[in-house]
Formats: C-alpha cells, sequence, structure tokens
C-alpha cells in the first residue's frame, strides 16, 4: 500500500503511512544464513522447524523407525551440501519433502520388487472406483492412528498412499518413480483402502 494512502482501522482514517512488518529475529537469522551459504546456522533451524515432519514422513513411508530415522538424517544432510552450493529454494518445507520422497524411494528400490501383475477386470474395477473421502478420512486420522494403520499394509501399498493422498501425486507421476503402471498403482490403491478404512475405523476414525 502506497504511503500517503489513508487506512482505515475501526472506522477511523489514518494518514500515517503504513509500517512494514519485521521479519522474526529466528526468520531473519535463517535468511541471512542462507544468503551467506552458512549451512552450520541454517541447518540447526531448519532441522529445529522440519524434521518432525521429514522423519514422519520417512517413517510411514518406510515403516518402521530405523529406516525412517536414517533417511530423514540423509534427507537433511543433501540440505546442508545445497546451501553450501548455494542453492536457491524458495519452499524449503516443500523442497524437503521432495528431497525426503526421493530418498525413500530410492531406498525401497535397493530391494528387488518384481512388477504388479493384475488382472484385466481387476484393473477396470479400480479404474471405474472413486473414492472421494479417503482422503478426507486420512487427514482426520491422528497421526499415531494413522501411523499403525498404514504399517498393516504392505510396504509398496504404504508408499502408493502415501504418494497419491499425502503428496497428492497422480497416478501418472507416481509411476514415473515406481516403475508400476498407472493402472497397476490403481489396483494397489483399491486394495489397500479398505484394509485402511477398516483399521481406521476400528481406532474410532470414522466419516
Amino acid at each position: 500500500m502506497p504511503d500517503d494512502t489513508a487506512v482505515a482501522v475501526h472506522g477511523a482514517v489514518s494518514d500515517s503511512p503504513a509500517i512494514a512488518v519485521e521479519p522474526e529475529p529466528e526468520q531473519a537469522r535463517l535468511d541471512a544464513a542462507l544468503e551467506a551459504r552458512d549451512a552450520d546456522v541454517a541447518l540447526p533451524i531448519l532441522m529445529q522447524r522440519h524434521h518432525a515432519m521429514v522423519y514422519r514422513y520417512c517413517r510411514r513411508v518406510l515403516g518402521n523407525h530405523a529406516d525412517g530415522n536414517d533417511v530423514s538424517q540423509t534427507v537433511f544432510l543433501q540440505a546442508f551440501e545445497a546451501i553450501q552450493g548455494g542453492s536457491h529454494i524458495e519452499n524449503m518445507r516443500g523442497w524437503l519433502v521432495g528431497v525426503a520422497r526421493h530418498r525413500c524411494l530410492d531406498h525401497l528400490a535397493r530391494h528387488k520388487r518384481e512388477p504388479l501383475l493384475v488382472e484385466a477386470g481387476e484393473l477396470e474395477r479400480a479404474v471405474d472406483s472413486h473414492h472421494p473421502l479417503e482422503a478426507e478420512m486420512i487427514d482426520r486420522a491422528g497421526a499415531r492412528v494413522l501411523d499403525d494403520c498404514i504399517d498393516t499394509l504392505d510396504e509398496r501399498s504404504r508408499t502408493v498412499l502415501l504418494l497419491r493422498f499425502h503428496d497428492d501425486l497422480s497416478y501418472e507421476a507416481i509411476s514415473e518413480l515406481t516403475g508400476d503402471s498407472p493402472g497397476a498403482l490403481r489396483v494397489r490403491v483399491a486394495r489397500a483402502l479398505p484394509t485402511l478404512r477398516r483399521c481406521l475405523e476400528l481406532k474410532g476414525v470414522t466419516l
């Protein structure tokens, strides 16, 4: 807003210029550290803000604490290197989730997996089915409850569900990441969702 524009406050008119809001001290420190490529200062701030989120994402995809912890540490090591290298990152949270996604998939790829084979009839049913309320159900589940129920799924189903509903990726985008066809991914989601729904409902999560 230009300085000479009157600002109405509670019905009164003020000719005072707009006052710029100063960034929080911690954010100012982070911005300065990123600008200076000072990863030693920036990384502890980023870990304080985002480590829990990155760890929980990795834990859900990989299914256990040890792998989730190891891969989340790898994510922040990559962040450290990116800061030192002067990478310009607009959305740090989104960037960290993207790195976590790829590192989790790399971890899973080290375990050779056979392609998912499906019958034509099952594929047609999966393509025709819609799950408009499943994402809402997952969103409404408490973190610990959701972790417990996701752990009941097999590794690949966990991965596809999180990429589809947490990361909001299309089946075509997930296919590029996992190597499975979009149709096979639809079938895997169609198979996994009823199991997840039943588990969540048993734990009191209902629509």
